[in-house]
């Protein structure tokens, strides 16, 4: 009998205290199933992070553009047959270490489509898969974000396509005893999927309005951009600097600030706590990256939290706005509830999210611009303005922005397809120009 091959990505980081008692009662549960393990301690490893350059797609299929342990990572785990994520759970999301290298597992899939439940997901690029267990540790009880995590988890799984999946959430000072007994559940178990109202049920509801607040950084509007794409356009930069000009029309100060590897640095962190302790209104806009934050916004809510919440004024409003590569806006309910959560958790009022589907479609260019392409964005920009005029006046973000940003001008179905195919071959046309043919385009470089 072939023995059991398990790998464990350790996603503690060196600020979640030791959780090394709970991955060793996790780990000697796997050896007595007879597995043989390996722990890779992210937080120990140089691991660049997501980019967004679909390099592992169109220019090397397959394989990080970025040569670090990220490659040697992904390999374990195409070999494996079972992957354990280990996580603190973050605002219902995961660690910034494990996030870094959740986000690359986008060269485990391929560039092009399919439907699954009635859902566009990219199509798995490997025949074999590991099983998924995900293990989230909370310090506190709070059902809510844990019921957050364990639906990112199902919505990785559905985006990985593992041979099964099961997600579990215990506390740090669970005893042993509890604890084995819990993993012993999880390693023969397969959990439901979260496909459609299960993951759509987090978007977070609009804020009822209440009495106007005037914020106590004054009339000042930070906008956080969180693309990992900074050498270029961006439609979170697109979406975030159209609101905040409205605003600033309006008689608000502004400013605008691009989240970039020096976040890792204190003088990073320096630079983005100053920002925020100066603003009575943070937008934070990003794409969705592996169905929750990028690694850097991942990064810099934690930050901003680990700063505590006790100088922080109450009046200091907090609106997110996410854009997916998938056509249907509620792909983005898990990152947007992630994004309340940590308001929740650190002291901000939460004034609303916008969560826009087919955010490629803007692709960077300006709302207004008289050359763009693509399908009519009047609903976007009548969404934003509608934010806009709320936020000037201490209200939180309209309902009536919230269902019109989410609106398509063509008949969903159509646009559904049309994205699918003309996604497809975006990607073929990129590939061409790396010299990197169709069949290229599904490479297996990791497989056994």
């Amino acid at each position: 009998m072939t023995e059991k091959k398990v790998v464990i990505l350790d996603g503690a980081g060196s600020a979640d205290g030791d959780l090394s008692p709970i991955l060793d009662v996790l780990s000697h549960a796997l050896q007595a199933d007879g597995a043989q393990v390996e722990i890779f301690p992210l937080r120990e490893m140089k691991l660049a992070h997501c980019l967004g350059c679909f390099g592992c797609w169109v220019k090397t299929p397959g394989i990080c553009v970025e040569a670090d342990g990220g490659g040697e990572i992904v390999k374990a785990i195409i070999r494996s047959d079972v992957t354990v994520l280990f996580t603190p759970v973050t605002f219902g999301g995961y660690s910034p270490e494990l996030k870094k290298m959740v986000d690359r597992f986008v060269q485990l899939i391929s560039p092009f489509f399919e439907m699954d439940h009635g859902e566009v997901h990219h199509t798995p690029r490997y025949a074999r898969r590991p099983r998924l267990v995900t293990v989230g540790v909370q310090r506190h009880p709070n059902p809510y974000e844990a019921h957050i995590f364990k639906t990112l988890a199902g919505r990785n799984a559905i985006n990985l396509r593992p041979a099964s999946f099961a997600a579990e959430v215990v506390l740090s000072d669970d005893g042993a005893d509890a604890l084995r007994e819990r993993f012993e559940s999880i390693l023969t178990r397969s959990d439901a999927l979260p496909f459609g109202d299960a993951a759509a049920s987090l978007m977070p509801a609009p804020v009822v309005p209440g009495t106007a607040v005037e914020p106590a950084g004054g009339r000042r509007a930070l906008l956080i951009v969180g693309s990992p794409k900074t050498n270029e356009p961006s439609t979170s930069g697109v979406l975030g600097g159209y609101l905040l000009d409205r605003l600033k029309e309006r008689g608000w100060e502004t400013e605008s600030l691009t989240l970039r590897a020096s976040l890792n640095r204190p003088e990073g962190e320096s630079a983005l706590l100053s920002s925020v302790e100066r603003a009575g209104l943070i937008l934070l806009v990003f794409p969705l990256y592996a169905d929750s934050l990028p690694y850097l916004v991942t990064k810099a809510l934690a930050v901003i939290a680990a700063h505590g919440q006790a100088s922080r004024e109450p009046s200091q409003r907090l609106v997110g706005i996410v854009n997916s590569g998938f056509p249907e806006t509620h792909q983005n309910s898990v990152a947007l509830a992630i994004c309340r959560e940590f308001a929740a958790q650190s002291g901000f009022t939460w004034a609303g999210g916008l969560a826009l589907g087919g955010g490629g479609m803007i692709g960077g260019q300006p709302l207004t611009g008289a050359k763009r392409s693509g399908p009519p964005v009047q609903h976007v920009i009548a969404a934003l303005e509608m934010t806009a005029v709320a936020l000037a006046e201490g209200l939180p973000v309209p309902a009536e922005a919230v269902s019109m940003i989410a609106k398509t001008r063509i008949p969903f179905a159509l646009w559904r397809s049309l994205y699918v195919w003309m996604g497809g071959k975006g990607f073929e046309k990129q590939a061409a120009k790396n010299g990197v043919g169709k069949d290229q385009l599904l490479a297996q470089p990791y497989a056994v």
